[in-house]
C-alpha cells in the first residue's frame, strides 16, 4: 500500500513513480512478450509512419497470458484501488513499442479527454500506469508531464486526431499548453526498467521522437473504476474493454510462474 507522502504526492502533481516494482526477471519476461505481441500482425497493432516497426498495440492483455497477468498484477491493482477507492477494471491496455531510431512521439493530450469524449466514461476516475520495459531518461525520448494539470478538470481546447487505424488522440491547443507550462513547468520521467509510473487520467503529457537507437518501450494498464463504466461503445473492444467485472489481483509471483 502507499503511504501518506506518496498519496500527497499523486494528489498535487498527478503523478507519482515507484522505482524498481519489477525484478530484472520479471522485466526480461515482460520484455520478451513486448516483443512478441508487437512483431505480429493483427488489426490492434499500428505501426509507425514510415512502416518500420510497431508503435502501438492495444489491448495485447486478451490473448497475451504475460500481459493479461500484468494487467492484474497486486502492485498496481492495489495501489490504484487506493487511489482511486474503489475496485477496478481494464479500459484499455496499450504498448507503446517505441524503437528508437526517430520512433514514438505523442503531442500533448489528456488521455480522458478521449474516453469522456469517444467512450462516454462520466468522470475522471481513472488512471493511467505506466510500466517501463525499458530504462527511459533524457536520451530516448522520455515521458513528459505537467505537474498539477490534472487540477484543470476535463480540457475543451483539444482538436481530435485520428489515426489510420483508428486511434484518437485530443491534441491540445499551443495558447493552452504555453499557459499551462507557465503556471505548472514540464516534467520528464527517468527511471529504471522496472519501474512503475501512476498517473491521474486528467494529466497532461506528451513525448517527442526517439531519436537514439536504444528502445523505450512502456506498457499502460489504464484503469477505470467499476463505478464509472463507459456508457458508449463507438471503438473496437481492444480500444476500450466492455468488460466492467472487477479485477481480482493476480498472485504476486504471477510475471514468473
Amino acid at each position: 500500500m502507499l503511504d501518506s507522502d506518496q498519496v500527497k504526492q499523486y494528489e498535487e502533481t498527478g503523478a507519482l513513480l515507484l522505482e524498481d516494482v519489477f525484478s530484472k526477471a520479471e522485466v526480461a519476461v515482460l520484455r520478451e512478450a513486448a516483443d512478441r505481441v508487437a512483431a505480429e500482425d493483427r488489426p490492434n497493432v499500428t505501426p509507425e509512419a514510415n512502416g518500420s516497426t510497431a508503435r502501438m498495440v492495444h489491448g495485447a492483455h486478451a490473448y497475451n497470458p504475460i500481459l493479461e497477468n500484468l494487467c492484474r498484477h497486486p502492485r498496481l491493482i492495489e495501489p490504484t484501488m487506493q487511489l482511486i477507492g474503489s475496485g477496478v477494471y481494464v479500459h484499455q491496455s496499450r504498448l507503446n513499442y517505441n524503437a528508437g531510431h526517430g520512433t514514438g512521439g505523442f503531442d500533448w493530450h489528456q488521455d480522458f479527454s478521449t474516453w469522456h469524449n469517444v467512450d462516454g466514461l462520466p468522470a475522471p476516475r481513472a488512471m493511467m500506469i505506466t510500466v517501463f520495459v525499458d530504462d527511459m531518461d533524457a536520451t530516448n525520448g522520455p515521458l513528459l508531464y505537467i505537474p498539477g494539470s490534472q487540477h484543470e478538470g476535463l480540457i475543451d481546447e483539444f482538436e481530435p486526431v485520428e489515426d489510420a487505424a483508428g486511434n484518437i488522440l485530443m491534441k491540445l491547443s499551443s495558447r493552452r499548453l504555453s499557459e499551462m507550462v507557465e503556471k505548472g513547468g514540464i516534467q520528464a520521467v527517468s527511471g529504471r526498467a522496472g519501474s512503475v509510473l501512476f498517473m491521474h487520467c486528467n494529466l497532461v503529457h506528451g513525448s517527442s521522437a526517439n531519436i537514439s537507437p536504444r528502445s523505450r518501450t512502456l506498457f499502460y494498464v489504464n484503469l477505470n473504476s467499476v463505478e464509472n463504466p463507459q456508457t458508449t461503445f463507438e471503438r473496437a473492444e481492444y480500444h476500450a474493454g466492455s468488460d466492467f467485472t472487477p479485477i481480482a489481483p493476480a498472485a504476486d509471483e504471477c510475471l514468473l510462474a
